[in-house]
């Protein structure tokens, strides 16, 4: 996956899904970046996020673009996004 974020400029994180587990009411997502620094990332997503995400990942717009990566082959996506 691909990260970026205000506070690096425009630097660009490559990093990869480790786990997802539940803890606390929250689900969390445990990330390692792995260019150009090596990070252990973590997200909390919390219940008033669940819905937002549920119903983006159910989008067909969403369904379509995800059935695209599976079969279409590796696309580097965007430059800068």
């Amino acid at each position: 996956m691909r990260m970026r974020s205000t506070g690096l400029g425009k630097t660009e994180l490559e990093a990869d899904l480790v786990s997802i587990e539940m803890k606390e009411g929250m689900l969390l997502m445990n990330i390692q970046s792995t260019k150009p620094v090596i990070w252990h990332i973590r997200a909390g997503i919390q219940r008033k996020d669940i819905f937002k995400l549920i119903g983006a990942m159910l989008s067909f717009r969403v369904i379509k673009h995800v059935i695209g990566m599976i079969w279409g082959g590796n696309h580097p996506g965007p430059a800068e996004f």
